[in-house]
């Protein structure tokens, strides 16, 4: 993920430590945040004001809603449409304005979010790096045993080759559920190929789910790798596939 990146000024109070944005035709932003500065005054300050569903959440689950929330205003706002506020449609998937294609991801002390106006499909995904033990008793659930060799030979601690791979079929799955609606498991896409020196991955389609999205498909992802977190970002073509919203609430 070479980028050029801006800063978003955070906003007072301290509690988002830093943002920033790199450009292109896919917008990727980042945000962390200090969840010990996390204050429940901030929503209002900000004029961003919690839901009812979110009044008795736990702390975490607030703050995170917050940060989610300034970001998509803050990307939103360089794409044009000022003063957005990021809602959810039935399904709970984001309520993107029309004619743009988005997905938001957040993890402990961090959020990302990727935008963009072309005919592209995009999902974003940002994880904290699992356990070596959850690597070891998930991998079966997340993984063949030709991807567990190729995740072996990647020359990573298990643990953050097992979260890349995670991360790469969650980013998958957020840019392909706005097309097809329907549900994914980890085994119906597969690692081709994982370059860590230039961050790009390929993966495949196992199986069809549509004309434009059918067995064999092959998409392309990019990610970053840091000591405590994995970041990826999957974008592919789509033309004419998107189901409509009318079953979204």
């Amino acid at each position: 993920m070479n980028s050029q990146n801006i800063s978003l000024p955070p906003p007072e109070g301290g509690f988002i430590r830093c943002a920033h944005l790199r450009g292109g035709n896919t917008l990727l932003a980042q945000a962390r945040f200090d969840l010990d500065r996390y204050d429940d005054s901030l929503g209002v300050r900000w004029n961003l004001p919690f839901p009812p569903a979110l009044q008795q959440a736990v702390k975490k689950r607030r703050a995170e809603y917050l940060v989610s929330r300034w970001l998509a205003r803050e990307v939103m706002g360089q794409m044009g449409i000022a003063g957005f506020l990021l809602q959810n449609h039935s399904d709970r998937s984001p309520r993107w304005p029309d004619g743009l294609q988005a997905s938001l991801s957040h993890t402990d002390g961090a959020v990302a979010l990727a935008a963009t106006r072309q005919p592209r499909c995009v999902g974003v995904d940002i994880e904290s790096v699992m356990s070596l033990r959850t690597a070891e008793e998930t991998a079966a659930l997340l993984m063949s045993s030709d991807e567990k060799a190729q995740l072996r030979a990647l020359r990573l601690p298990f643990s953050l080759a097992a979260t890349l791979l995670f991360s790469l079929k969650e980013s998958l799955y957020k840019a392909l559920w706005p097309q097809l609606h329907q549900p994914m498991d980890f085994h119906q896409a597969s690692l081709l190929e994982a370059d860590i020196a230039a961050g790009r991955a390929v993966l495949a389609l196992n199986q069809t789910f549509s004309t434009t999205f059918a067995a064999g498909t092959r998409l392309e992802a990019e990610f970053q790798l840091e000591a405590d977190r994995v970041l990826t970002l999957l974008t592919h073509p789509v033309a004419g596939n998107k189901k409509p919203a009318e079953q979204r609430g």
